[in-house]
């Protein structure tokens, strides 16, 4: 296999220097002259491989968040329909997971988004998506499940295994990590038994179920 190319090369070194960054000075604290310093390369250099510092933090963003929706799909690749759900709470509440160096990064970035409403529209974009992909794997699971309801759900377990994530570092005992998961178990038994939700808007994301299915299936 050939070597990457040089600007491949680069942009993944700058990528990693500004993630570098930020987990250590903030998303403020890392501006092009900074990166470019913590990358060994000149500001020109850095705005050549990865653009202006918007397109720069989109990339970032891109960077640090991909592997693990990437990782997702691996979990649940090659399953059975009713054993995705069970693997899926396994990687959310898994040690990938967990605290770890990315976490200060994608955490000054979600702080960042609100006061950039780019930015903040480029993260809720990915996890809408997350949503979207999450509520399609429940409904494969459990058919009798409507797209409100598996919606609804795809969010409770992203917000609980992102808030617990963030949790984590906290000296709290090792007995609420398995209280968590457990709860998620819980939340995903008996799924779409007689009770399904009816279609419609889902509110407080101001996306209804049949958008967040069309975004989802058009990326």
């Amino acid at each position: 296999m050939g070597r990457p190319s040089l600007a491949v090369e680069r942009r993944r070194q700058i990528l990693e220097a500004a993630a570098r960054s930020v987990a250590r000075y903030g998303l403020a604290g890392s501006t092009q002259e900074r990166i470019a310093a913590v990358a060994g390369m000149s500001r020109s250099h850095v705005r050549h491989y990865a653009g202006n510092r918007d397109e720069l933090i989109d990339a970032l963003w891109e960077h640090v968040i991909t592997p693990y929706f990437e990782e997702m799909h691996a979990a649940l690749a090659d399953r059975a329909p009713h054993e995705r759900l069970p693997a899926l709470v396994d990687y959310l509440f898994g040690p990938r997971m967990a605290r770890n160096e990315d976490d200060l990064v994608i955490e000054a970035l979600i702080g960042g988004a609100m006061h950039d409403v780019r930015l903040r529209g480029r993260i809720y974009d990915s996890y809408a998506r997350l949503e979207g992909q999450i509520a399609r794997t429940i409904r494969e699971a459990a058919p009798g499940c409507g797209p409100a309801e598996s919606l609804q759900l795809a969010y409770a377990l992203i917000a609980m295994a992102f808030g617990h994530s963030t949790l984590a570092s906290l000296p709290f005992p090792a007995a609420r990590h398995a209280g968590m998961k457990a709860l998620a178990l819980q939340m995903i038994a008996g799924l779409g038994e007689g009770r399904a939700a009816p279609d419609g808007p889902v509110h407080g994301g101001h996306l209804s179920a049949r958008t967040a299915e069309e975004r989802s299936a058009g990326r």
